[in-house]
């Protein structure tokens, strides 16, 4: 039963989690600006759109001296957090 539980938790999880990758072309200007202003150093990062709580999320990840980070901002380009 336990088994089963955690199968149906990770396919709803699965599910809504709607992560769609995106070329920069793609993005909103406001996201663009925010991300070029906060960190000027990353010419190279990859970008993906994704629903949170019906919001809808851009992330942001990159690699610089072997170290992966990413962030993320809303639609209007306001910085939400950085792992």
């Amino acid at each position: 039963m336990k088994k089963t539980l955690v199968a149906i938790a990770m396919a709803a999880l699965l599910a809504s989690c709607s992560q769609q990758k995106l070329a920069v072309s793609e993005l909103p200007k406001p996201v663009v600006k925010s991300f070029e202003l906060a960190y000027p150093e990353i010419a190279m990062a990859k970008w993906s759109k994704d629903k949170h709580r019906g919001k809808t999320i851009y992330a942001v990840a990159w690699k610089k001296v072997g170290k992966r980070s990413e962030a993320e901002f809303d639609e209007r380009g306001n910085f939400i957090r950085e792992q």
